[in-house]
This record gives structure tokens, sequence and C-alpha cells, in this order.
């Protein structure tokens, strides 16, 4: 799939069905969903950032703690 360049902001009732999507499937697996990471997520949904944006943002959160 390929990434998109811009995020058009979701309304906020399909926003809660994609979070509970995705706990549910993380659940799935064992794992929770972090406050943080439900914060990105509501940051793109709404336009605040794009996948761009967000993807430099945890590269340099990541590289910093290494």
């Amino acid at each position: 799939m390929k990434p998109q360049a811009t995020s058009n902001p979701v309304s906020a009732e399909l926003h809660r069905r994609r979070i509970q999507n995705v706990a549910g499937t993380m659940a799935i697996e064992g794992i929770t969903l972090s406050e943080a990471s439900r914060r990105n997520l509501d940051r793109y949904a709404s336009g605040q950032v794009n996948y761009q944006q967000l993807m430099s943002e945890l590269k340099l959160k990541y590289q910093r703690a290494n």
C-alpha cells in the first residue's frame, strides 16, 4: 500500500471505529495500543500531520533512544 502524501480529516465516528479495529487487531496479537500511538493516530486522522511527517518524527524519536 502506497503511503498518502496528505491526509484528509475523517469523521469522528469513522476515526473511533478505526481505532477500535486497530486496538482489536493488536489485542489478538497480545499487544496493547499505547497512548502515544493513539495520539499519533488522532493527529494523522485529523490532518494535523501526514504520513511522511509522522514517520520522520518516529524515526527521530527512536534514533535518539539508541
